[in-house]
């Protein structure tokens, strides 16, 4: 499934989140699920700051992945970070593609990112009117945390997407109400069933920090002109 959402002229610097912990709680309670103390919990050896985007208009892609279109230039697909939504043929994935777009839609976009993937495409966080759309999507159920790349997140963020997960499997939300769903990377592999050992223990997101451990990185095949570090771009429906 793809979706168009329009855009218009944005222009905007600002910088979201400074390096500094988190004094949020485990995302949720489930009775009968431990909470395991901070000092567990993922560290940041570096701070780096990401690299932003701007823009009211979005293309949705899928589950995980969306369109922006620069203000000159080729278009940018960005590969949502931390994340892993089933894919189109498979069960829940055009529902999965429904979440992300009502939580883009008519909403002012931000979009942190780092580096790019094996494709080129930016891997980012989706933030739609100060909701993190990656992180959305596994609140309700319609993608799985991405553990295998979630180094690439910040200490923060590999908390509380991997509390979501736990809670939306514990609650049956989404694909967890699916009898044994299958991973998109399995399914993507040509395998018909996945093998799960799941760690339903919630970690504590006090101190953990929002830093990124690798620095931005801007090169490209097709370079965004505008876009530096922390800096954002401005972006316009230019189709």
């Amino acid at each position: 499934m793809k979706v168009f959402i329009s855009s218009i002229f944005i222009v905007s610097v600002f910088s979201l989140g400074g390096c500094g912990g988190s004094n949020d709680s485990a995302a949720g309670t489930v009775s009968n699920i431990p909470v395991k103390p901070e000092h567990n919990s993922p560290t940041a050896t570096q701070c780096f700051e990401p690299n932003i985007i701007n823009t009211n208009g979005v293309r949705v892609i899928d589950g995980d992945t969306v369109e922006v279109i620069p203000a000159f230039g080729s278009s940018e697909r960005v590969r949502l970070l931390g994340i892993d939504a089933p894919e189109s043929k498979q069960a829940y994935g055009d529902k999965s593609t429904t979440m992300l777009l009502q939580c883009v839609n008519n909403a002012m976009v931000t979009i942190e990112w780092t580096e790019r993937d094996r494709y080129n495409r930016l891997l980012g966080k989706v933030i739609a009117n100060k909701v993190d759309c990656n992180l959305n999507q596994i609140r309700k159920g319609a993608a799985w945390h991405y553990k295998e790349y979630q180094s690439s997140q910040t200490p923060l963020d590999q908390i509380e997407y991997g509390n979501a997960e736990i809670l939306a499997r514990t609650n049956n939300q989404g694909l967890w109400a699916i009898s044994n769903p299958t991973k998109p990377s399995d399914y993507r592999a040509g395998k018909s069933k996945s093998n799960f050992n799941f760690n339903n223990i919630l970690l504590s997101s006090e101190n953990a920090s929002r830093c990124y451990s690798k620095p931005s990185s801007t090169s490209t095949e097709t370079p965004i002109p505008t876009v530096s570090k922390g800096v954002s771009q401005t972006l316009c429906n230019c189709l």
